[in-house]
């Protein structure tokens, strides 16, 4: 099967590789042929010198693709300078061993290998995450390499230019190697999953794969860089920063930024989970069929640790009103909107069905109105609801984003870890998970 980087293979040599020192080979317009290699095995040595130098001397004939290969400078004629040149590569071949990061694209897939100072190194496959280490000895053009598992395997050499080289491994088919860069790249599972960013991009990535917007690219995760490799050869690599384990920045090189939200969302029976989290807001109705009954366990469990820590600390804290089914609530909305008119009402009152009380894990403290905005007990709830699990879900001057007024009573249940993560990034939920909170109708 062809790796995704050959895919890419052809626009990116082009782009690196003089004209005449590249030409593709009819049966795999994607893999470049290497000049000099007039047998066509991929290994530059004495049969290929022995061929060209026959051709020199009238003693033997060459094949439409043999000459290709033999006229090393592309000027359309086979002399002495081939010659030279095939040898200079062969010296080159013997003497030069690749450093640094490259990508291997072979039949084995994409590969990233790591070449240090000190004969030793790294390889991963793009699909694992487990890297091996080897060891290795060179020896003309050969390079045998062992592995930290004790297997040993042989390959020759045999360079493109200073940016690709192939490895012909014994009993296996050639391996294109581009180079990545100077940088050691990491195992990088923090680029797994599906990623929308704040420039319009929607990614797919599974550690050193992926794709955007339905194109394939390969990732390689660098230090404290990331670089994207895109099917169609563009190369962008971006410094790496995290602000926690669902979103990450890239820094292009072109100085712009671009931030990126993991967001995965599914739906199971007619509910909306974003990241595992069920989501219930203007854009995300539940079903009139979804009816927990009341609170859920998780949520009572964790509001009495909480109310008895409040109550350590001076403070009451009463549930005033948590379940509500979608009935209830559409009698409650229905009230409010005969009351203070539709826009109105949808500015404190969800519609049925995109209320969070219906999903067991919201409730409203203590008294839901304005006059509990200035009270003891709604200062520690907002400073200590994280610590049990909750987060102020319609926090202040967020009206725009959440879609509702400032409610400093309502509480939503996400769980330890997770709502320690919203309240310390300083978001609303729509806005920690990249989604909208807009009705449609």
């Amino acid at each position: 099967m062809k790796s995704l980087y050959i895919a890419a293979a052809a626009a990116m040599t082009a782009a690196l590789l003089p004209a005449a020192a590249l030409q593709t080979r009819a049966a795999d317009a994607d893999t470049p042929l290497l000049r000099a290699d007039v047998n066509g095995d991929y290994i530059i040595n004495s049969q290929d010198m022995v061929l060209l130098s026959k051709y020199l001397l009238g003693a033997g004939e060459l094949s439409d693709e043999q000459a290709a290969r033999a006229d090393f400078d592309g000027d359309g004629v086979i002399d002495t300078f081939d010659l030279i040149g095939m040898r200079r590569i062969y010296v080159r071949n013997a003497t030069v061993a690749p450093q640094g990061t490259w990508i291997g694209s072979g039949s084995d897939g994409t590969r990233f290998f790591w070449f240090d100072e000190n004969s030793e190194g790294t390889f991963v496959r793009s699909t694992e995450e487990s890297v091996t280490p080897f060891s290795l000895s060179k020896w003309g053009d050969g390079i045998d390499f062992t592995l930290s598992s004790g297997e040993e395997l042989s390959a020759s050499i045999a360079w493109l230019d200073d940016e690709h080289f192939y490895l012909k491994w014994r009993g296996s088919e050639p391996e294109l190697f581009t180079f990545g860069s100077s940088v050691r790249f990491d195992r990088g599972p923090y680029l797994k999953g599906e990623y929308v960013s704040d420039a319009g991009g929607s990614y797919k990535l599974s550690t050193y794969s992926g794709s955007c917007g339905g194109e394939d690219i390969t990732v390689l995760p660098m230090g404290t860089q990331a670089r994207f490799i895109f099917s169609d050869g563009t190369v962008k690599t971006g410094d790496f920063s995290r602000m926690d384990k669902n979103h990450f920045t890239l820094k292009w090189q072109d100085g712009t930024t671009e931030n990126f939200t993991r967001r995965e969302i599914t739906t199971v029976d007619g509910i909306t989970y974003v990241n595992g989290i069920l989501i219930a807001n203007k854009t995300y109705p539940l079903p009139s069929t979804y009816a927990p009954g009341g609170l859920t366990a998780e949520f009572n469990t964790a509001f009495a640790k909480m109310q008895a820590a409040a109550k350590a600390d001076g403070m009451n804290l009463t549930i005033c009103s948590g379940y509500r089914s979608y009935s209830y609530q559409s009698q409650l909305y229905n009230s409010y909107v005969a009351r203070d008119g539709k826009a109105k009402a949808d500015t404190y009152s969800a519609r049925p069905g995109h209320s969070e009380h219906q999903s067991g894990l919201a409730a409203d403290i203590n008294y839901a109105g304005d006059w509990f905005n200035s009270t003891p007990e709604a200062k520690w709830l907002a400073a200590n609801c994280y610590k049990y699990g909750f987060i102020i879900r319609y926090p202040y001057g967020k009206d725009d984003i959440t879609g509702y007024k400032y409610e400093s009573w309502h509480v939503r249940y996400l769980g330890d870890e997770t709502a320690k993560l919203v309240y310390d990034s300083g978001l609303t939920l729509e806005e920690y998970l990249c989604i909208d909170s807009k009705y449609s109708y």
